[in-house]
């Protein structure tokens, strides 16, 4: 259950009296408990008043996945200001750029001595943006892979909302235990995180993403679950497949019960990748979820009970949000089974607007419809299929070719253990289909293998005409793979290598 609070900071205090004994939060060789929390937001609080802190007023909270990275977040949300999480590792430039974006008059980080944890920006703005006030709770940024990264504004109401709308649905239990590894500066980080909180349960706090850290760390204890983006997963099947390590690997999990449930977001998740995942753990589930930081994330979920039944689609709508789907740059209309156009969503959940960016918000949101970018169909079961981007569609011919369609054969494909399907652009077709391939362990596929099992599955002209084999999937920086940059990666390989 979840307390019925619309800010962060009085759902978090309320959790921090109720379960104040219980382990809250372990990492980075500490371990706080509830009430160990609220002490350290409170101490926080107070220093943040002595610097200065005004009312309103944006904190740059540096963060890596330690345990005083939530206390400092709890702390400037009782200051009652706005969180602005920036990666710990980030340039300093990085975070200059941030605070004069969002007109952040102080830099907090809680791991640092006491008295050396808050420091002004370097340059103070005269201002901060209109979206700010009281009543926002975060300034997300998005990954950035098609330009500047836009700062997504939301507001307490907004997230406390939706984390109630995820508990009805995907239900957090006090004393759960999670294994973290997303990292706070990601949306999908923060609801994980603020979900296990808000329920009581214990969150443990892994530095960074490294399979084999992260598989030795579910086999030596109870998880009941851990968040993760499809890129992570082909890494963890790729060390579950291992000839030798793998099978003891499986069993070591199995005896530990761990996780109970992979939560999979950020990207879509192939379902052949979700099914070797299954088969390598039946006793783990998988629920799959789609949202954008924009809609406070979860929009959609496909729930570990129906994952095998809808292995690659994203399942029904979370509580109070409404889809359609528009053709082209038409009007959204209901779903017609079987129709693709880009999916619209309409929820209460909704971000307070682009930071600085009217023009921006006003594009995206049209008549109370958020246009997402994704393109996506309806089934007959009522099941929503994602089939690709707006901006990532292949143009070959004049044909508009959906990346997904073409990977979603080869994530069944024994010989793969992972790829992304590009556009490369070509005189004569304007693009042609590329597909940047990771092997499986202990596979050697060629490429004329893989273009004949296309034809068995594909349409013709979705055939990929070259196969560019790399040991791994490019990432962005928050973990998912970066399709523009694989294909720089496979325009430079042709550039290089004679057509076959």
């Amino acid at each position: 259950m979840i307390t019925d609070h619309e800010r962060l900071e009085e759902l978090l205090a309320d959790a921090c009296d109720r379960f104040a004994d219980r382990p809250a939060l372990t990492g980075g060789g500490r371990a706080l408990t509830y009430a160990a929390l609220a002490a350290e937001a409170a101490r926080s609080c107070a220093a943040l008043a002595a610097a200065g802190h005004r009312p309103a007023g944006p904190v740059v909270v540096r963060v890596g996945n330690d345990p005083a990275d939530l206390a400092a977040q709890l702390a400037v949300w009782q200051a009652r200001g706005v969180v602005v999480p920036v990666h710990r590792n980030s340039p300093d430039t990085v975070l200059s750029e941030t605070a004069a974006r969002t007109g952040a008059r102080l830099v907090l980080d809680a791991t640092q001595p006491a008295g050396e944890g808050i420091r002004p920006t370097e340059t103070a703005p005269d201002r901060a943006p209109r979206e700010l006030d009281a009543r926002q709770a975060l300034v997300a940024f998005t990954s950035g892979t098609t330009g500047r990264p836009k700062g997504v504004v939301l507001s307490h109401r907004a997230l406390t909302t939706k984390l109630r709308a995820i508990q009805q649905v995907l239900p957090f239990r006090p004393g759960d235990q999670a294994v973290q590894v997303l990292q706070l500066n990601f949306t999908f980080g923060q609801w994980t995180s603020l979900l296990t909180l808000a329920t009581g349960g214990t969150l443990h706090l892994l530095p960074r993403f490294d399979a084999p850290a992260v598989l030795a760390r579910l086999a030596a204890g109870r998880a009941d679950r851990i968040a993760v983006v499809p890129s992570m997963l082909r890494l963890v099947a790729r060390e579950l497949a291992t000839p030798g390590s793998g099978p003891l690997l499986q069993e070591a999990l199995r005896a530990s019960g761990g996780p109970g449930t992979w939560i999979t977001g950020g990207e879509p998740l192939p379902p052949g990748l979700g099914r070797r995942l299954r088969a390598a753990l039946p006793d783990s589930g998988i629920a799959d979820v789609y949202g954008l930081s924009e809609t406070s994330t979860s929009d959609f979920v496909l729930t570990p009970d129906r994952y095998d039944a809808a292995a690659g689609t994203i399942g029904r709508p979370s509580p109070g949000v409404e889809f359609r789907i528009a053709a082209g740059d038409g009007p959204p209309l209901p779903a017609v089974p079987g129709t693709a156009g880009e999916l619209c969503l309409r929820t209460p959940h909704l971000m307070t607007g682009y930071l600085d960016d009217p023009a921006a918000t006003g594009a995206a949101v049209m008549g109370g419809w958020l246009r997402t970018g994704d393109l996506a169909v309806l089934r007959p079961d009522g099941m929503v299929e994602l089939v690709g981007r707006r901006k990532q569609l292949i143009s070959r011919g004049g044909i508009k070719i959906a990346p997904l369609e073409v990977e979603r054969p080869y994530a069944d494909h024994p010989g793969t253990a992972g790829c992304l399907a590009v556009g490369i652009p070509d005189p004569m077709l304007g693009e042609r289909v590329h597909l940047v391939c990771v092997p499986a362990p202990g596979a050697d596929p060629t490429e004329e293998e893989l273009r004949a099992h296309g034809r068995l599955h594909l349409e013709p002209y979705q055939v990929p005409e070259r196969v560019h084999f790399v040991p791994e999937l490019p990432l962005g920086r928050t973990g998912k793979t970066d399709r523009e940059a694989a294909a720089r990666l496979a325009a430079a390989r042709h550039g290089a290598e004679a057509p076959r």
